[in-house]
């Protein structure tokens, strides 16, 4: 039977940037079928993996895209540690994730290993705001009870216990265009208006529930004219929606204020991308990773995080679904790495969680 680590380096060889999933699918569709599950897709591309058992049933997912910047990786093993040639990120988000979930089934199949019923789920773009997981099919998954997300960075052994709603919030300022040098008092300048609203935004670590940000600020033309037109991305989180609604009705009352100011304009564009959950201690859940931590004298511990992932769009449509650190550092950068012990441990708790 191929490695666990073998597994993750011939993934980690397909370029599956969001939106460029298909090669990747396919591939991993004739490992769920070799591994005896019968599979399906949806019209997102999600792919489910269904291996029926005993008694519960229980989800096992994780994404298969990964960033723009993994595109072209090249994997390196020195030292116990698989990184990159330094040019590209890795991808173990979240490809450590999925070559431990294709480890635990093949394992399964070959020791003819008693387990629970078993739901794979496969998602396509979660990277680019969790498109793939909101375009899921409820009746595919019908009969879950819980699942586990495998998509955090630490040492395995973390389980997150929550995580934040998030808006996102697109904004362009109109101004008008004028001669920088000969009438500049007869233009609006959208980079003025813009910049004044950011910097009466409250931004970044707010608390320690909420952060804020400007990811975007897009304004092209000529150094010699005044600017007419600003194009801004931001977003914001919290894991108390009253504090979101709190700092997203700042941010677009900022963006009003300064077109009002200059006399401009400005379209703003709301959205509200997903909602925030809770893991109570006592839930199956939570209570089911615990033992398979201790089982196996992993680190076990407990925090929220601010980061989203497929499990706040699992858990807002009724399926309780605790998030796991898979053992990977330093993702969406050139840096980012996972040792081969991690990866290992990761191996055997989705296979822990997979019998249990």
């Amino acid at each position: 039977m191929q490695t666990l680590v073998d597994t993750f380096l011939s993934l980690v060889a397909f370029d599956s940037p969001s939106f460029e999933e298909q090669k990747i699918s396919l591939l991993l569709e004739h490992a769920l079928l070799e591994a005896g599950l019968y599979t399906d897709y949806d019209e997102a591309g999600n792919l489910y993996g269904y291996l029926n058992g005993e008694g519960s049933t229980i989800l096992l997912n994780a994404h298969m895209d990964t960033v723009e910047l993994a595109r072209g990786a090249k994997a390196v093993v020195e030292d116990g540690i698989i990184r990159t040639d330094g040019t590209t990120a890795l991808g173990a988000d979240d490809k450590a994730a999925v070559a431990a979930i294709l480890f635990a089934l093949r394992t399964i199949k070959e020791n003819r290993l008693a387990h629970p019923n078993l739901v794979i789920l496969f998602t396509t773009a979660e990277e680019q705001g969790l498109i793939g997981a909101k375009q899921l099919e409820v009746d595919k998954l019908q009969g879950v009870q819980y699942g586990f997300t495998f998509d955090a960075s630490q040492k395995v052994g973390l389980a997150v216990t929550g995580a934040p709603s998030y808006d996102k919030i697109e904004a362009v300022f109109h101004g008008k265009g004028a001669h920088a040098g000969f009438k500049p008092e007869s233009g609006i300048s959208a980079i003025q208006m813009a910049s004044e609203a950011i910097s009466a935004m409250p931004l970044l670590r707010i608390d320690h529930e909420t952060t804020a940000n400007v990811g975007s600020f897009i304004a092209p033309g000529a150094k010699n004219i005044v600017c007419d037109k600003a194009r801004l991305v931001f977003e914001a989180r919290s894991l108390d929606n009253e504090k979101l609604k709190k700092q997203t009705e700042r941010m677009k009352q900022e963006l009003l204020d300064a077109a009002r100011r200059h006399g401009g304009s400005v379209e703003i564009h709301h959205e509200h991308l997903y909602e925030v959950y809770r893991h109570q201690q006592d839930s199956p859940v939570m209570k089911t990773f615990k033992h398979a931590c201790t089982k196996l004298g992993l680190p076990y511990r407990e925090e929220p995080t601010l980061g989203g992932s497929d499990a706040n769009i699992l858990n807002e449509m009724g399926i309780p679904t605790l998030v796991c650190s898979i053992g990977y550092e330093e993702a969406h950068t050139t840096n980012e790495y996972i040792p081969i012990e991690e990866l290992e441990r990761l191996g055997s708790l989705v296979l822990e969680l997979a019998t249990l």
